[in-house]
């Protein structure tokens, strides 16, 4: 039985990972901070080792006897946890990690990335040989993740034997933070804008972004990257698509390319803006007017990875978020004349049924 750690595991995509290794017969072991949840682990046959990727002494026993090592552990959310703090998880994390897992002779390593880390290059489809080329300041959270992919190269020289996985926008059940699929969180609760920013993006469903991971460790090559990406989608699409599957009637549509410019100017004046999980600025607002498109042929050729409908991931997405009870008080945001008291606007759909009173209506 092979066997493998996982840092970042009781996180979004670690969790996910962690579940499809015990899915295919591994031995798991979770690198776990002191009070950390386990909630997304669903109370798997898991063994827990205490450490921290900012703690090197931990590492090493950590490792001790696994076959691989999916590190898994990052801050996205660096506007909740701090800047300084992304890139010391991201950065110095990730070189403890790689240092380690050298000194322990571990067989494989798989470094969970981002195409963040490539840069900014709208309106082009990006593949691998893409690479950072934006002032840090502008991208802080590629920038990480940047120097993370460094860190993990320079002791690829050394003797290391680890792979660089690059997910896109990822989406799928245990996004407990709301990252990226909050957006699914945002249209139950009538706070997704109601015009779309004309732009693109490449989403790709957490299970085939898991799957991926384990097939970079069976078949990878060392030193190499590999995008785990899905379908490349307008926003309009995705938005609706999302406000389809949860059974939401709203029409939306996309915003006038000179409408970007004035909407963007006005959020510079009054920002930080949000009316989900992840805050609204004008530069945020100026790039999701672009279309940031990618190549996943490279993983696709070299790797058995599923493509799972996006309709079904966004299905169990909304299910996932309602058995955690994120929609029990939904209707009380409305108010007596229909307005949401969250974001102020006018309701604009009806409010979906639950996945209980569907199931009885198929009875």
């Amino acid at each position: 039985m092979p066997s493998a750690l996982v840092t970042g595991g009781t996180g979004f995509v670690g969790s996910n990972i962690a579940l499809r290794l015990i899915e295919r017969g591994w031995e798991v072991h979770i690198l776990e901070r002191p009070q950390a949840s386990r909630i997304l682990l669903e109370d798997g046959p898991f063994e827990y080792v205490t450490g921290d990727v900012l703690i090197p002494d931990t590492l090493p026993a950590a490792m001790r006897g696994v076959d691989v090592v999916f590190h898994a552990a990052g801050v996205v959310d660096y506007w909740r946890q701090g800047i300084q703090r992304m890139y010391q998880v991201n950065v110095e994390g990730t070189r403890n990690v790689m240092d380690a897992a050298l000194e322990m002779k571990v067989d494989r390593v798989i470094h969970t990335s981002s195409t963040a880390a490539m840069g900014i290059h709208p309106n082009v489809m990006v593949d691998e040989a893409f690479t950072f080329n934006v002032k840090p300041e502008r991208f802080v959270y590629g920038h990480s993740k940047y120097l993370a992919e460094q860190s993990v190269l320079d002791v690829v020289k050394l003797g290391l034997p680890a792979v660089i996985v690059s997910p896109t926008t990822v989406i799928g059940p245990r996004d407990i933070r709301k990252v990226s699929s909050g957006v699914v969180v945002e249209i139950v609760n009538h706070c997704a804008p109601p015009l779309i920013p004309p732009g693109g993006t490449n989403v790709v469903p957490i299970c085939d972004a898991a799957q991926g991971h384990i097939e970079a460790a069976l078949k990878g090559h060392i030193g190499e990257r590999y995008i785990l990406g899905g379908e490349n989608l307008t926003h309009l699409q995705l938005y609706q698509t999302i406000a389809d599957v949860v059974g939401c009637g709203m029409k939306l549509k996309m915003m006038p390319h000179w409408m970007v410019s004035l909407t963007a100017g006005l959020t510079d004046l009054l920002q930080p803006q949000t009316s989900g999980p992840v805050p609204l600025t004008g530069d945020r607002l100026r790039l999701e007017a672009q279309m940031f498109y990618f190549d996943t042929s490279k993983a696709r050729e070299t790797f058995d990875m599923p493509k799972t409908p996006l309709r079904v991931t966004i299905g169990r997405t909304y299910e996932w978020y309602e058995e955690m009870g994120e929609f029990t008080k939904i209707r009380e945001q409305l108010g007596m004349n229909g307005v949401c008291k969250r974001c102020g606007r006018t309701r604009y759909c009806e409010w979906p049924q639950t996945v209980a009173s569907r199931r009885e209506e198929k009875l």
